[in-house]
């Protein structure tokens, strides 16, 4: 695993030139045990090509002490250099080497036969330790990051915690489970579905109801507080323990079917029927359980959550905490229209944080990483819909937790918004198949209702999953009536007045949020002219899919379509046609059609990890319930022992690439960036535009590339560049321009200063992750003056 703090990844810099005479080291610290890895940057020399000798031959040979003055290195290794290219990441293994935790150490590293320039910092911006040229130390810092190995020792630590914070569980039952719960057993439905499908809906309705419940209290003027949700909550409690005790009461009218069986199961008797029961829940739970424990091991070394999202997460989050409910305007933060944004993950993690009195980015985090476990349950329950197989939907749930790298990589990019849309929208498919599905006279008003509202708190929290929902549901109602038609057709014309009952319910439910949208955003995206130069597929990096053991998921899956197409079956062709409808509206540009931007090739490609569970769940039920079909009874438990045992070791190995999946150069925050933030908060007046350090982003946008970054949603500090949704309103290019030319400055204090006096911007936040502003230089040039100065982080004012 990376530590980020532990880590100087700037390497825009050229620090020195090794070669077979000349060397250069760096002093740093670890801050955990175990250090396996260390990566360099490295560049060739412009004037040296690889024709002065053989780049097989071309070695670089690294050395670790504990220190500076230290004779005898710990570890020697030599590595081959990169044949060309320019800031080459070079990774250093190291192997069977036992430290502890903040062990100092002292990096020499030299090359021969040739030549090679280190990447780094032309300052000595790293306070824990600095770099050497032949032994003597000078003003700078090479760039490295470090690993270590993730052993018995850090789960054993790791366990602890989660012990002596499992407290946190009951927030997140309270938020995530209860309220969708409620419903489900109200409705009198919750006894149609079996354990992992209640779970399932009941989490997706929680999702869904708080975001619709805040668009209309925010509507009424009716505002939300701590107090009141401590309130409102209790009340939840209070309704719980009633509906508790009335089943209890009631027992005698208890379903005859509490868990419905697999469709390929003739009979079934009670004691056969009460173990595939428990079976089936144990697997499911602990499935879930090892998921979340990885999601957050993944997250052990964050401050803050990862990326630029998760900024504006935290901001939107912020505000509706600060008004208590959606705000109209995002002003003075981003000048955009409120509905050009999806607010409703936020008011989820408003009531998390609300409930959990943690600060917001912990909170984030925590929440992020349990709604990201909570996936392998959604994933159950469409696989459940779909094949109706509950061996299908637990190997489903297995490989979205243990084998795809979506959505594990979500944390990587914060990307909370679009996952937990994921986590409902199964919801909505599932209560149209048990309304098709139910041959008893219940009013369908029930049905609707739950659909609407899970549909409608979908809208409020991503607008491209509402699209994929919808998708799925065309395809699903074409495939059905391809492999159905004599029995399906009779009913076509219910079903579809069903689905548009529950659209139009859908529709009044976020009335309020609706109308504006369309005007706003979805118009003007339909309206806008056609890019004539997209091409298909252009943004499809297949690394998304294929790392961890996604290649081994999609075999899998490619087995699971082919087989479903052999036997006929209508869960191939319907994910098949489902995906396919979603490429087609992501490439609308390449069809020279309108509403091109409003789905992107990567919004589709990180959903796929769905279909691809779903199918390789198919899969492995059909082999299982193969190989039970020809194998005698006595061989069951041999079978069932050889299928336990690979589980547990495809799981292992599984985690241990997912633990370790977060790409490091997403990872912004640093612990000291937290209590700079806290002091800017005490010691700047409100309101004040903090320079940050910029870096270009994407799509002509600029983001802050450390920890200052952080400044608006923890400290209410305005920030240059801001979250990057200012990408949305009409003065984004002259934002960019502004980021452009800081850049362009940074190394020039004087022209640098003027410019920040012309904008009135008279502070500058320098995180301990460092950018492209040099901290050294402008605190020694007399322009600035250094106000803040610990543990890596700096913050200059401008002199007048």
């Amino acid at each position: 695993m990376t530590d980020p703090e532990a880590s100087q990844v700037y390497n825009a810099d050229v620090v020195g030139t090794i070669d077979s005479e000349n060397d250069i080291g760096q002093s740093f610290k670890s801050r955990r045990p175990d250090v396996n890895a260390i990566t360099l940057w490295v560049s060739i020399p412009p004037s040296q090509g690889t024709a002065i000798t053989n780049p097989a031959t071309r070695k670089i040979r690294a050395s670790l002490y504990t220190s500076p003055d230290k004779p005898n290195p710990i570890f020697v290794t030599s590595i081959q250099a990169p044949a060309s290219g320019s800031n080459v990441a070079l990774t250093i293994p190291i192997s069977d080497l036992k430290t502890p935790a903040y062990q100092e150490f002292y990096l020499l590293i030299s090359t021969e036969p040739d030549s090679l320039l280190v990447n780094g910092r032309n300052e000595d911006a790293y306070t824990q330790g600095q770099a050497y040229i032949n032994g003597t130390p000078f003003n700078a810092d090479i760039a490295f990051r470090l690993s270590y190995n993730y052993g018995p020792a850090a789960l054993f630590q790791d366990l602890q915690r989660f012990l002596s914070n499992a407290w946190i569980v009951l927030p997140l039952i309270i938020l995530l489970w209860l309220p969708g719960w409620l419903l489900l057993d109200i409705s009198g439905l919750r006894n149609r579905f079996d354990f992992g499908e209640q779970v399932a809906i009941s989490c997706g309705l929680s999702l869904a109801i708080i975001p619709v419940l805040v668009l209309w209290t925010t509507t009424l003027n009716l505002l939300w507080s701590q107090t009141v949700i401590w309130i409102t909550f209790g009340v939840l409690i209070a309704l719980f323990i009633y509906r508790l005790l009335f089943s209890y009461l009631q027992t005698h009218r208890t379903s005859a079917h509490s868990f419905e069986h697999d469709k390929d199961t003739e009979t079934i008797n009670p004691k056969s029927f009460a173990h595939q029961l428990f079976s089936n829940t144990f697997a499911l739970l602990l499935i879930f359980v090892m998921t979340l424990m990885i999601r957050l091991i993944m997250v052990r070394d964050l401050a803050t959550p990862a990326w630029v999202d998760s900024v504006h997460h935290a901001l939107i989050t912020r505000l509706i905490m600060n008004n208590g409910g959606f705000p109209a305007t995002y002003l003075p933060y981003l000048n955009i229209p409120a509905t050009d944004y999806h607010p409703g993950f936020h008011s989820i993690a408003a009531f998390f944080t609300w409930l959990s009195q943690f600060d917001l980015a912990s909170s984030l985090l925590v929440l992020g990483q349990a709604i990201n476990a909570l996936c392998i349950f959604s994933v159950f329950l469409l696989t459940k819909t779909l094949t109706r197989n509950s061996t299908a939907g637990i190997v489903a749930a297995f490989i979205s937790g243990f084998l795809t790298p979506m959505p594990a990589y979500y944390t990587s990019w914060g990307r909370y918004t679009e996952l937990t849309g994921l986590v409902i929208f199964p919801v909505v498919m599932a209560l149209i198949q048990a309304w098709m599905e139910d041959k008893s006279d219940r009013n369908p008003g029930w049905y609707l209702f739950l659909g609407a509202l899970a549909s409608a708190g979908l809208f409020m929290i991503h607008y491209r999953v509402i699209v994929f929902l919808a998708c799925l549901v065309i395809a699903f109602i074409l495939i059905r009536l391809v492999f159905r038609n004599l029995r399906f057709g009779k009913k076509l014309t219910h079903i579809l007045l069903f689905i548009l009952t529950m659209l139009g319910l859908s529709i009044l439910l976020v009335l309020p949020w609706i109308i504006p949208t369309v005007k706003n955003t979805l118009l003007p995206v339909l309206s806008a002219p056609v890019t004539t130069s997209a091409s298909p597929l252009q943004d499809f990096p297949w690394a998304y899919l294929t790392s961890a053991l996604g290649k081994q998921a999609m075999v899998l899956a490619g087995l699971g379509l082919i087989w479903s197409i052999i036997k006929k079956q209508a869960v191939g062709y319907l994910l098949a046609a489902w995906v396919l409808l979603m490429f087609l509206l992501a490439n609308l540009d390449s069809l020279r059609l309108p509403g091109g931007s409003l789905i992107t090739n990567l919004s589709v490609e990180i959903s796929l990890f769905i279909p691809i569970a779903v199918l390789g769940g198919y899969f492995a039920s059909q082999v299982i319930g193969s190989w039970k079909k020809v194998t005698s009874q006595r061989l069951a438990i041999p079978t069932q022992v050889i299928t336990l045992i690979i589980f547990v070791c495809v799981g292992y190995l599984g985690a241990k690439q997912l633990v370790a999946i977060l790409n490091p150069a997403t990872l912004l925050s640093r612990q000291a960036d937290l209590s700079a933030i806290q002091w800017v908060k005490l010691n700047i007046p409100e309101y004040e535009t903090i320079v940050l350090n910029p870096f270009a982003w994407g799509y002509g946008l600029y983001a802050g590339n450390d920890g200052g970054y952080w400044l608006e949603p923890l400290a209410g500090q305005l920030t240059l560049p801001p979250p990057v949704l200012y990408g949305l309103s009409a003065d984004f290019t002259e934002v960019s321009q502004q980021c452009q030319n800081i850049i362009t400055l940074s190394s020039d204090p004087p022209a640098l200063r003027d410019y920040l006096l012309t904008k009135q911007y008279h502070y500058i936040f320098i995180g301990a992750r460092g950018g492209v502003i040099p901290p050294q230089k402008l605190s020694s040039s007399g322009f600035f003056d250094l106000v803040y100065n610990q543990d890596g982080v700096r913050i200059l004012k401008v002199k007048p």
